[in-house]
């Protein structure tokens, strides 16, 4: 058996979005550090793999980076493509209730951020 966690910030934020806002601006340098931190927690708890959902550049490489840095060289990083075109990810999207998008509308709240179930 593998273990494979999602690495992302939008469960935990307001906006539902991948990165730290500030001012309406994703920063993306400190979405990265705190991501990677994130994926070294999943490493020390145990996971085989680790997949990154949020669009920042750069993420990758640094997660590799601080995986080696801390001994977890064999700890894969599933590509975002991979992720998404998998059979699991249309459900996932489905349990959130969820679509993606920073500043366009969602027809179901005309918000511009994710919708969150209700």
């Amino acid at each position: 058996m593998h273990v494979i966690t999602d690495v992302a910030l939008d469960p935990y934020s307001s906006s539902g979005h991948d990165g730290l806002v500030q001012d309406g601006e994703i920063i993306n340098d400190d979405s990265v550090e705190i991501l990677a931190q994130m994926a070294l927690s999943h490493a020390q708890a145990g996971a085989d793999m680790v997949g990154p959902s949020d669009m920042m550049d750069g993420r990758v490489g640094y997660i590799r980076e601080v995986l080696e840095e801390n001994n977890f060289p064999n700890v894969g990083i599933m590509s975002y493509s991979v992720k998404y075109a998998s059979c699991f990810y249309g459900p996932f999207r489905n349990a959130l209730d969820s679509a993606p998008g920073f500043g366009i509308k969602n027809i179901s709240n005309g918000s511009g951020q994710r919708r969150r179930g209700t």
